[in-house]
C-alpha cells in the first residue's frame, strides 16, 4: 500500500513538473497520425492542392455587395416565429401532461403530431412556403441542431455503467452498424435490381443503407429512463444509440464518395473509414484533455461568468475541427463530451457544474423537440415522391437488418461472456427499440448522386421510416414491456421532459461521477487503461489529484484479492 501510494506520488510529482512537456509531445504525435492519414488520402486521390500563399491576400478582395430580399427576411422572421411558438407550446404541453400524470406517451411522438397539425395549418392557409424557408437545409441541420444533443447525450453519460459494457456496446455500435448497412443497403439493391420498387445503383444503395443505420432510439430511452429497466438493457441500448450515429455517419460519407462516374479504388472507403474514425477520436480527446488542463492551471473557477463562457466554447470546438478537416464532428463531439466530462467537470466550480450540466440539458432538450417538430412539417411542407412499394419494402428491411446486427453479434458475446447474459427479452427489446430520428433524415436531405428522383425518394422513404419506427415501435416499447415483464420495470413515465435529469438528481448522480478517480475495472486485460486514468491522466488534468490518487490506491487494495480470478465478463 506504501510502495503503492510512493511509487504514484513520484509518477504525480514527475507529470505535475513536466507536464506541458507531455501535452505537447501527445499533441505533435496527434497531429502527426491525423497528417499522415490526410496526405495518404489526398496522395490516393491526386488531387491539385493549390498553394495559399500564391493566392490573392485577403485585402485585395473587395468586400462582397449582398442584396438584401426584404420579401425573404420577412418569411424568414415569420416562419422561426411559427417555429418558436410551436416549441413553446409543446414545452408548455408536456408541464401540462407530466403534472397530469398523463405520460404513458412519449414526448416526441406529441411534436411530431404537433408539427404536422402546424404544416398542414400553413398548407391550407397558402403559407406553406413561409415555413419552408426556416427549415434548415442539411448543412445548418448539422452545425446547428444536433451537436447539443449529441454533446448531451455523451457528457451527461454514467461513465460507470457504460465502460462495464463497453465491449459489446462496441460491437453493436460499429460492427452492428456495419452489418445494418449492408445488408440494408444489399436488399435495396436487390429488389430493385428485379424490377421491384425504384432502382438504387450499388453505392446509392449502400449509401442509403448507412444512413438508415443511424439509430436514435429518443423515446425508448426515455422509457428506458422512466420505467429503471435493469441496467445491461439500458446501457446497451443508450451506448450503441449515442456511438451508431457517429459510426453511420462515417459509412455514409464513404460510401458517397464511391457515387460518381469518376471511382476511387474499393481501398479508399477503407481508408476514409480510418481517417474520420481515428482522426475525430483524436480530435475529441485532444481538444477535450487540452480544455481540462487550461482549467486546472487557471482560476477561472473565481469569475462564474467566465468559467460558463469558456467551457461552453470549448465544448463545441471539436465539432467544427472535424468539420474544418473533413472529419466526422458528431464523432468528434461525443468523444470530445465523454472527455470533458470525465475531466473537465472536475475542474469547475459547483456553480460552473451545476450551471452548465442545466445549460447543456436545455439546449439538447430544445433541439430534440425542434427535430420532432421539423419532421412532421416535413411531411406536409416538402414535395414528396411516395413510392408505396420502396416505401414498404425499406421498412420491412429495416427491421431484418436490426435482426441480422442484434441476434447474431448477441450469440457471439454470450458465447465468451462469463457475467451476465444478454437474455432473450434484451435481445428482443434492443431489435425492437432502433428507432431513426435526425441523423438519417438530416443525411437524407443531401443526398449524393444525379439523380434528382432517387434523392427524392430516399427523402420520402427515410421519413416514412422514421415516422413508422417512432410512432409504432416507440409508441409500442411500453407495452412491450409490460407484455415481456421485463426486470425492473417499475414506474411509468414516458415525458422525456418529465424524466429528465433535474438538478438535485445532477448533484447526487453526475457530479459523483464526474469526481470518480478511476476508471471501473472493466477486464484484468485492460487494468493499464485504469493505471493510465488515475496515476497520469487524472493527476495531470484535473484538480483533485492527490484525493484521486488516495482512492486509487485503495481500490487496488481492495480488488488485489479478486484480480488474479478475474474473467473477461463480456
Amino acid at each position: 500500500m506504501e510502495d503503492l501510494r510512493r511509487r504514484s506520488a513520484e509518477i504525480r510529482n514527475q507529470i505535475v513538473s513536466q507536464g506541458w512537456r507531455t501535452v505537447v509531445i501527445l499533441g505533435l504525435a496527434a497531429l502527426t497520425i491525423v497528417l499522415s492519414l490526410a496526405l495518404g488520402i489526398q496522395y490516393l486521390l491526386k488531387e491539385d492542392v493549390e498553394c495559399p500563399i500564391c493566392q490573392p491576400a485577403l485585402g485585395d478582395y473587395d468586400a462582397p455587395f449582398v442584396e438584401v430580399d426584404e420579401n425573404r427576411q420577412e418569411k424568414l422572421g415569420l416562419g422561426i416565429t411559427y417555429f418558436i411558438l410551436t416549441l413553446c407550446f409543446c414545452v408548455l404541453g408536456s408541464y401540462f401532461l407530466a403534472k397530469n400524470s398523463f405520460t404513458t406517451l412519449p414526448d416526441c411522438i406529441i411534436y411530431v403530431f404537433a408539427g404536422i397539425i402546424v404544416g398542414t395549418g400553413l398548407r391550407l392557409t397558402g403559407r406553406a412556403d413561409t415555413a419552408g424557408s426556416a427549415l434548415p437545409n442539411q448543412q445548418e441541420f448539422f452545425l446547428f441542431i444536433i451537436p447539443p444533443i449529441i454533446f448531451e447525450a455523451g457528457y451527461s453519460m454514467n461513465k460507470k455503467s457504460f465502460f462495464e459494457e463497453a465491449i459489446p456496446i462496441f460491437l453493436f455500435a460499429v460492427v452492428g452498424t456495419i452489418i445494418t448497412a449492408l445488408v440494408f443497403g444489399g436488399g435495396i439493391f436487390l429488389v430493385g435490381f428485379f424490377g421491384v420498387g425504384h432502382y438504387f445503383r450499388f453505392y446509392e444503395a449502400l449509401t442509403f443503407g448507412s444512413l438508415i443505420s443511424a439509430v436514435d432510439p429518443v423515446a425508448t430511452i426515455a422509457i428506458f429512463n422512466a420505467m429503471k429497466v435493469n441496467k445491461t438493457l439500458h446501457y446497451l441500448v443508450f451506448g450503441e444509440s449515442v456511438l451508431n450515429d457517429a459510426v453511420a455517419i462515417v459509412l455514409y460519407r464513404s460510401f458517397s464518395e464511391m457515387i460518381g462516374p469518376d471511382k476511387p479504388g474499393w481501398y479508399l472507403p477503407v481508408l476514409t473509414f480510418l481517417y474520420i474514425f481515428i482522426g475525430s477520436t483524436v480530435v475529441g480527446i485532444t481538444t477535450s484533455c487540452t480544455a481540462a488542463f487550461v482549467l486546472k492551471s487557471t482560476e477561472l473557477r473565481k469569475n462564474p461568468t467566465l468559467e460558463l463562457s469558456f467551457y461552453l466554447l470549448v465544448a463545441f470546438l471539436p465539432y467544427f475541427i472535424c468539420e474544418g478537416l473533413k472529419m466526422s464532428g458528431i464523432m468528434g463531439i461525443l468523444i470530445g463530451a465523454m472527455t470533458l466530462g470525465h475531466y473537465g467537470m472536475p475542474n469547475l466550480s459547483e456553480t460552473g457544474q451545476l450551471s452548465s450540466n442545466q445549460l447543456f440539458k436545455s439546449i439538447a432538450y430544445c433541439g430534440e423537440a425542434f427535430v420532432f417538430i421539423y419532421l412532421g412539417l416535413a411531411l406536409t411542407s416538402f414535395n414528396h415522391s411516395w413510392n408505396v412499394i420502396t416505401v414498404l419494402i425499406s421498412i420491412l428491411l429495416v427491421l431484418i437488418s436490426r435482426a441480422t446486427n442484434i441476434y447474431p453479434l448477441s450469440f457471439v458475446i454470450n458465447r465468451y461472456r462469463r457475467g451476465e447474459k444478454i437474455s432473450q427479452k434484451t435481445q428482443f427489446i434492443m431489435w425492437f427499440s432502433g428507432l431513426r430520428g435526425a441523423i438519417a433524415f438530416a443525411l437524407s436531405l443531401n443526398f449524393p448522386g444525379g439523380n434528382e428522383e432517387t434523392r427524392r425518394v430516399v427523402i420520402s422513404s427515410t421519413l416514412a421510416i422514421i415516422l413508422f419506427t417512432i410512432i409504432v415501435l416507440g409508441g409500442g416499447t411500453l407495452s412491450i414491456l409490460q407484455l415481456l415483464r421485463v426486470e425492473g420495470a417499475t414506474a411509468i413515465n414516458l415525458s422525456t421532459a418529465a424524466s429528465r435529469v433535474d438538478v438535485d438528481r445532477f448533484e447526487e448522480m453526475d457530479i459523483a461521477d464526474a469526481n470518480d478517480s478511476y476508471i471501473p475495472n472493466i477486464t484484468a486485460k485492460n487494468s493499464w487503461i485504469r493505471r493510465l486514468d488515475a496515476a497520469i491522466l487524472k493527476p495531470l488534468l484535473t484538480r483533485d489529484a492527490v484525493e484521486s490518487m488516495e482512492n486509487f490506491a485503495e481500490h487496488e487494495e481492495e480488488g488485489a484479492e479478486g484480480e488474479e480470478d478475474e474473467e473477461v465478463p463480456f
